[in-house]
């Protein structure tokens, strides 16, 4: 995702008329200098959803949600900022900048491969409500897919037909058939072109931004493979996109919380049974980037995965990638031999909100199975299983957390909690030991720009002390790892960084040439001051993080200074600017509460 400098975001801002973009999705009416309507963030009656147009701001003196444009479409479409700038001025017709002609040929061909996943799945849409897709039909309805659910998820079918898909988009588009090759819906044999899903209900796949990547075939009858996704392709990737988050992110962002489940007909399903905040996984096991797209959304994870030995593995697998990631992850186990699509259409929608409702925390879930898979009667079995959840509680750090759930396994073991309290000391001593002297090792380092540690740094942050000497030491101490570590950038972005969080404006400068991978001579001169010093020592995420607080206690001594020099604050514009002012000066405080909560 490219990044903007502040004059090209200007440029989108100046361009698009908040009230004609607001307008799209909430009427409007007129009061004065301002625009009013239902606010969208939240249930009301009576209109406190304000708009002005003069100022490009909204706020809701309702639910205090408020901002410009880009704060517009990332609360409403969860798109992160340069997505929403991107967005923007494709709308506005505003050239992106600082592409090259390799990224403007990727873009494009991006875009075409899309446009042919929605091609094909307009003709697989068809194809179902045809005399050729009656078995199919008869197939979903067996499942509980009745054609209103068919309609909702845009089903469709792949008939047992060669080259169907082939004609329909020599039809239907002046698109090479080389590109839909490599969208993975065709495949190129001896004689010409045939179609790669055949005889199958087709799942289309869709992003977050709600465009067709690709799509999952399940067989008609027999025949192998059961399921068929389309191949990796330059917009489709299985471990950065979840099945049905296009549906369900509005319901995510409502209920504070997404369900995560296996398959296709059990995300569909759920949502028949009013279960609107689920998402499944695309055949694979979860991974880091999916963490971060979920992440984008909420915090509050349900796993509600099938209760065979292949589902619970799965939950293993995902609940390491998830709660490493900080997410807070519950899991809804199910009876043995059922899965959440049986439960779904075999059970009332109250009785499955009831067991979603009822999930437990992962500790108690992994807790659990340890003492169902053992044989706790038995000396030896409850031994096991007491190194078992030793050996669990031994990776947490909160020591209230490790009591309270030692108590909890002692009492399902009918053990002395004050065992596994100690038991668990001399497990987790030697690792509390080493990660203490660790952190005590990185403190003590001297940066390699400055004369601060970054315990003097963390100190003088608490503080609000904040020097012009200080942000430029942690600035050049995160531009030197990420010139010898350009993959860190991704991060940086994805934690809603850009080349304008920068103060210095060589840093700036040089951010933009990393996501461009483009150079000049002013660009290799900076770089090649910054690494005469060697890289900084110590753990990048704590360089990243003082880089955030940085930027946090840098905008609460600008909006202290703005609030301080309003005047007339009883005329509506300065009124709405005191709002907005307030709203995120209560946000950056809460960013600072909850990231030294963490820490």
């Amino acid at each position: 995702m490219p990044q903007f400098n502040q004059d090209f975001v200007e440029k989108v801002r100046t361009a698009v008329d908040i009230v004609d973009l607001i307008s799209r999705d909430i009427k409007l009416t007129q009061r004065g200098k301002n625009y009013v309507g239902l606010c969208p963030f939240h249930d009301e009656k009576t209109p406190s959803f304000n708009v002005n147009r003069e100022n490009q701001l909204y706020y809701c003196f309702g639910c205090g949600s408020g901002g410009n444009i880009f704060n517009y479409l990332m609360n409403t479409r969860h798109l992160s900022f340069p997505e929403a700038v991107q967005f923007l001025a494709q709308q506005a017709g505003i050239e992106l900048p600082h592409q090259s002609p390799a990224q403007r040929e990727l873009a494009s061909k991006a875009q075409k491969l899309r446009e042919l996943n929605r091609l094909a799945a307009q003709y697989y849409y068809r194809m179902l409500r045809t005399s050729s897709g009656e078995y199919a039909r008869s197939y979903l309805m067996q499942r509980g897919i009745n054609d209103h659910l068919a309609r909702h998820f845009y089903l469709g079918y792949a008939p047992d037909s060669w080259d169907g898909l082939v004609k329909f988009l020599q039809s239907n588009t002046e698109l090479p058939l080389e590109l839909a090759e490599e969208a993975g819906l065709i495949i190129k044999g001896k004689h010409g072109y045939y179609d790669r899903f055949r005889n199958r209900v087709m799942f289309p796949i869709l992003d977050l931004n709600r465009r067709f990547i690709g799509f999952g075939g399940r067989i008609i009858g027999s025949g192998n493979p059961k399921y068929l996704n389309t191949p990796e392709t330059i917009v489709f990737h299985k471990g950065k996109n979840l099945y049905g988050l296009n549906w369900s992110r509005d319901s995510i962002k409502q209920n504070g919380c997404i369900v995560l489940v296996e398959g296709y007909t059990d995300c569909i399903s759920l949502h028949a049974k009013g279960v609107t905040n689920t998402a499944a996984s695309l055949g694979t096991a979860f991974t880091e980037q999916h963490a971060k797209l979920i992440a984008r959304l909420t915090n509050n994870v349900v796993i509600a995965f099938d209760s065979d030995q292949a589902g619970v593995k799965a939950i293993q697998r995902g609940l390491e990638i998830l709660v490493d990631a900080g997410l807070n992850v519950k899991v809804a186990p199910l009876p043995e031999g059922l899965d959440p699509d049986t439960f779904a259409r075999n059970h009332s929608a109250k009785e499955v909100l009831s067991w979603i409702e009822g999930a437990v925390p992962y500790l108690e879930y992994q807790i659990n199975l340890v003492v169902s898979q053992s044989d706790i009667n038995s000396l030896e079995g409850k031994i096991k299983a007491a190194k078992e959840i030793i050996n669990i509680l031994s990776k947490i750090e909160s020591v209230i957390v490790r009591a309270e759930y030692s108590n909890y396994a002692a009492n399902l073991l009918s053990i002395d909690p004050d065992v596994i309290v100690e038991e668990l000391k001399r497990t987790a001593g030697h690792q509390v030991y080493e990660e203490k002297l660790s952190k005590e090792g990185r403190n003590s380092h001297i940066t390699s720009q400055n004369r601060y540690t970054i315990k003097d740094l963390r100190t003088n942050h608490q503080n609000l002390d904040i020097s012009s000497e200080q942000t430029e030491a942690i600035e050049s101490c995160v531009m030197r790892i990420l010139l010898t570590n350009p993959g860190l950038i991704d991060e940086m972005i994805n934690a809603g960084l850009d080349a304008d969080s920068f103060t210095n404006s060589d840093y700036s400068y040089l951010f933009q040439l990393l996501v461009a991978d483009a150079w000049d001579k002013h660009g290799e001169a900076v770089a090649e001051q910054l690494l005469t010093a060697p890289e900084p020592p110590g753990r990048w995420s704590d360089y990243l993080q003082l880089f955030r607080e940085n930027i946090w206690f840098r905008s609460i001594n600008s909006i202290e200074e703005k609030l301080t020099g309003l005047e007339n604050l009883k005329e509506p514009d300065v009124l709405l600017k005191l709002c907005q002012l307030l709203r995120t000066y209560v946000k950056v405080r809460r960013e600072i509460f909850l990231a030294k909560s963490k820490s």
